[in-house]
């Protein structure tokens, strides 16, 4: 005999396709293979094969998962790349408000506030591109150095790469994962981007945003330390700092993070997610086209930028920027080409648009 109890309790079984009804009972089968079926709509079905032994009670006990405890089940929390990023699985559940308040002090025009939905679940790299990953793509690049000061370490975030280069690493990455590449080209050249792919890019800069200053209570934070009031008093994240004097025009005022120039990916705490340098050490390209952004409205589910621009966004501060403006988490700035503060982190969706468990 079998001892079978089930979770939920009314779900079916079926012994070698014979239904038996539903909820826990005892099984009186012949010491021959069975496979044992446990069934319910809005579940995943478990089989099982026993064999029952004579003179045994043996017992079993089944619990089913819904069908979207299966599917999530299935998506690990953490990735890792061959280049050996970690990548965190983020499914954020309620909107936010992109953008600045009019009235906050070094508000920018073009950070007009708006709301964001994000749905479509997706993997963020938890640190910063570094050099070493960079040039196992392209051996020969160099994040250059400035007043003496070397920015081309291996552990160092890989800076003074254009946009199109930051993309054209997630393709040559993709490719190298046997993940489809989420960058079209055309002659060589980055001409458009493929939102059904779930390989690597760069984040949108809704997702950046969200990542970077949605606290834990679901509320929009001005800077990353915890008292947000400018000048920071603790040592939170790599800017322009008094170690930087001899290299910036600017520092912060007793502020010493004791990184001149770019420290190693990875350095200083992480934020609430878990995510390192979010608000410092390099400026990180965004995937959006840049634009002044419209008004707040609607929610917007899964924004992802103009369809047609000439520069790009950048988001967060750097070792080189220190004003109140520059380390507000609502900064953007934008650009095309390389720059010894930028550099960038990877995303991946986790499946194709719409995807239903």
């Amino acid at each position: 005999t079998i001892a079978l109890t089930i979770n939920p309790i009314d779900a079916q079984i079926l012994v070698d396709n014979r239904n038996q009804g539903t909820g826990s009972r005892i099984l009186a089968l012949i010491a021959k293979p069975h496979n044992i079926s446990v069934q319910k709509e809005g579940y995943e079905t478990k089989i099982l094969t026993v064999t029952p032994r004579p003179g045994h009670e043996q017992a079993l006990s089944v619990n089913l998962l819904t069908v979207e405890q299966a599917y999530w089940a299935s998506r690990p929390p953490m990735v890792k790349s061959s280049v050996g990023s970690s990548l965190k699985l983020f499914r954020p559940d309620h909107s936010f408000t992109m953008g600045a308040p009019r009235r906050q002090p070094g508000r920018r025009a073009n950070e007009a506030e708006r709301s964001v939905s994000l749905q479509r679940p997706f993997y963020l790299a938890t640190k910063e591109i570094s050099n070493a990953e960079f040039r196992r793509w392209k051996a020969s690049h160099s994040s250059s150095a400035i007043g003496g000061k070397s920015l081309d370490m291996d552990l160092q975030p890989v800076a003074k790469v254009s946009w199109e280069d930051a993309a054209g690493f997630c393709n040559w990455l993709s490719k190298r994962d046997g993940l489809p590449p989420f960058y079209r080209l055309e002659a060589g050249m980055i001409n458009g981007f493929n939102w059904d792919s779930h390989g690597y890019r760069l984040p949108t800069e809704a997702e950046w945003a969200w990542a970077a200053k949605i606290d834990a209570n679901s509320k929009s934070t001005t800077f990353p330390w915890v008292n947000g009031l400018y000048p920071p008093v603790e040592i939170t994240d790599n800017y322009a700092d008094q170690s930087a004097s001899r290299l910036l025009s600017f520092t912060i005022a007793n502020y010493n993070d004791k990184s001149p120039v770019s420290a190693p990916v990875g350095s200083f705490k992480p934020n609430n997610k878990g995510l390192y340098n979010m608000s410092g050490n390099v400026a990180e390209w965004v995937n959006d086209y840049y634009d002044v952004r419209p008004r707040r409205g609607d929610a917007i589910q899964d924004p992802t930028g103009p369809t047609t621009g000439t520069r790009y966004v950048i988001r967060g501060a750097s070792w080189a920027l220190g004003s109140r403006t520059e380390l507000r988490l609502s900064y953007r700035d934008a650009g095309v080409d390389g720059r010894l503060d930028v550099g960038f982190r990877i995303a991946r969706y986790v499946d194709s648009p719409g995807a239903k468990p």
